[in-house]
């Protein structure tokens, strides 16, 4: 059987061998491809959408109709549907370009706006919990809630945030990845939304019982509210229980819930605490943050934390004190925040371009805690860019001994690349490259970037870059990355002969640029030197002046810019 699309149509079955529905007249083939196969919830004529199971040429997807066009609810479904075609990441449902569109029935009036996404197979979490219960260990819980927190990034340095994160949201599919759905809440976080809370206007709240923290009951929803639902949903998933189900502290207002969750460390319990805080202020501010927090050594040093000043380490203290013990072990524990805390300020030091304090500093943090395999890299990191090739190498070296973390490893692989580079050591700098590659986040995106650059300039495999670049196209919104994809798509296509797309191309990375970057300047300029000479002036001279980014292949396209500049010069 095949579903009608139209809401009011009296018998919305029909056999698959129908065009049109029996009933109502309507075309079972919607938007010239879709074919409904089945409802996906009951149909519903209280419910704003409906949602169908469809078919697209072969390929199952899902599509969403909305049936009220009140202005309010379809500009909220046009925000979702812009919000999904420009998130790129595993744990989203894609969008095409193309997958939003409006369908009017038969003998209807009534336009109907619709939205075919990708299908997640797999089970929602709320599905879960009934069949699994609880979420059974501490290991489980951070991987999801690390999973969740990466996926919330990409939802908010985009601009948004989400509004209704719940159980039943979050689908987990066969290979472990967890799906974050339903975006018809999302709000964008514009200069206007903001200036709407300052200024107390209310805005449209989106409330899910239990889950949705007061200032977004009251209209005022912050990124942070994401925080908060993200808290409740794992204290449903960590105790089996509704966080409705559970008191509240008289004094705190706190949830009294971890009792029912002793098999996962007080650190991490206290820090769900943290994200379902009362006030939005004494949340966690962002998805960073969040993330600098969730990982082994962090949760060792807070539970390390806690012991020092519990009861239990007092009274230890207190009858091995004359031994020396106690003090012993809080200088011991104390270690890793003190090279933590000396790296921080190394940091803060190298932003500030004070390379020669930044040294101090991670040798510093690397003396106290010598297994700390970040400190080592940014010890590297500063010895690369005062030019100390040998330090920096075997600071990396060393830094990949440890077993980092995966973001971590691919971020030393990365800058082992640039270093290469540097000593124009061109195959092996390509195969840092590739190594960094496979994390999925942004140092992958930046490492196939410059993998995509070297194939141009060194190898003049024009198509694996191509190739190359346009995966990372598909997946990234950060429109700096975006814009040097641009660049290097245009010098790919230039090599091959193709102008037009090139220039397309090149003219697109200049309007993302916000860095006064020569590179795509340079390489308009030769394009235009063949197709119209009389632009082609302006580009060079935006070439010569512009940011060379130390790239050796842009000095020389520099110096191109300088010789046509002058002998223009000397024609006049």
């Amino acid at each position: 059987m095949i579903y009608c699309i139209n809401p009011d149509c009296k018998q919305r079955q029909n056999p698959e061998n129908l065009e049109c529905c029996q009933t109502c007249g309507t075309s079972l083939l919607i938007h010239e491809r879709y074919r409904l196969l089945e409802p996906l919830r009951p149909l519903d004529p209280r419910t704003y959408t409906d949602i169908f199971e469809v078919d697209d040429g072969g390929t199952r997807r899902v599509i969403k109709v909305l049936k009220d066009s009140s202005p309010q609810l379809v500009e909220g479904f046009e925000r979702e549907a812009l919000t999904l075609e420009l998130l790129a990441h595993p744990g989203i449902p894609k969008v095409d370009l193309d997958g939003y569109f409006t369908f009017t029935p038969s003998n209807s009036t009534r336009e109907l706006h619709c939205l075919v996404m990708e299908k997640i197979e797999g089970q929602n979490l709320e599905q879960w919990l009934g069949k699994e219960g609880p979420i059974p260990s501490q290991s489980l819980a951070l991987n999801w809630l690390r999973q969740l927190i990466e996926i919330l990034e990409q939802v908010h340095k985009s601009g948004f945030f989400h509004r209704d994160i719940k159980p039943f949201n979050i689908i987990l599919k066969p290979d472990g990845q967890l799906v974050l759905i339903d975006f018809g809440s999302v709000r964008e976080m514009t200069h206007t939304y903001l200036a709407k809370l300052k200024g107390g206007l209310d805005i449209t709240a989106i409330i899910s019982g239990g889950y949705t923290p007061q200032e977004q009951v009251d209209g005022r929803a912050l990124p942070q509210s994401d925080f908060y639902a993200l808290g409740r949903t794992f204290v449903h998933l960590l105790t089996g229980k509704h966080p409705s189900d559970f008191p509240r502290n008289p004094d705190t207002g706190k949830l009294i819930w971890q009792d029912k969750a002793r098999h996962i460390s007080k650190p991490l319990a206290d820090f769900i605490d943290d994200l379902m805080a009362i006030l939005p202020a004494d949340r966690p501010q962002t998805t960073a943050a969040i993330l600098r927090y969730l990982t082994p050594k962090r949760l060792l040093i807070k539970s390390a934390q806690r012991f020092l000043n519990s009861r239990e380490f007092k009274l230890f203290a207190v009858g091995f004190l004359s031994m020396g013990i106690a003090s012993a072990v809080s200088y011991w524990v104390s270690l890793p925040l003190q090279a933590e805390a000396i790296a921080a300020q190394g940091r803060k030091n190298l932003m500030d371009g004070d390379f020669n304090r930044a040294r101090k500093k991670f040798e510093q943090a690397v003396s106290i805690n010598p297994k700390d395999a970040v400190s080592r890299s940014d010890l590297g990191l500063v010895c690369k860019l005062q030019k100390e090739f040998e330090c920096a190498l075997a600071q990396y070296q060393q830094a990949l001994k440890l077993e980092p973390d995966e973001v971590t490893r691919a971020t030393i692989h990365y800058n082992l690349g640039v270093l290469h580079e540097d000593r124009r050591e061109f195959d092996a700098a390509l195969k840092e490259y590739q190594i960094a590659m496979q994390e999925k986040g942004d140092i992958g995106d930046d490492a196939t970037n410059n993998f995509a650059r070297l194939q141009i300039w060194r190898k003049f495999n024009y198509s694996l870059a191509i190739d190359s670049i346009l995966k990372v196209l598909d997946r990234t919104e950060n429109p700096r990355l975006r814009a040097t994809l641009y660049k290097n798509l245009g010098w790919a296509l230039l090599q091959q002969g193709d102008c037009r797309l090139a220039e397309k191309y090149l003219r697109e990375a200049i309007r993302l640029d916000k860095e006064n970057r020569a590179a795509p300047h340079c390489l308009l300029a030769k394009v235009l030197q063949d197709n119209d000479k009389m632009l082609a002036p302006a580009s060079w001279k935006k070439c010569r002046d512009s940011n060379s980014e130390n790239l050796p292949e842009v000095e020389i396209w520099q110096l191109d810019a300088r010789r046509y500049l002058n002998a223009q010069v000397k024609k006049r």
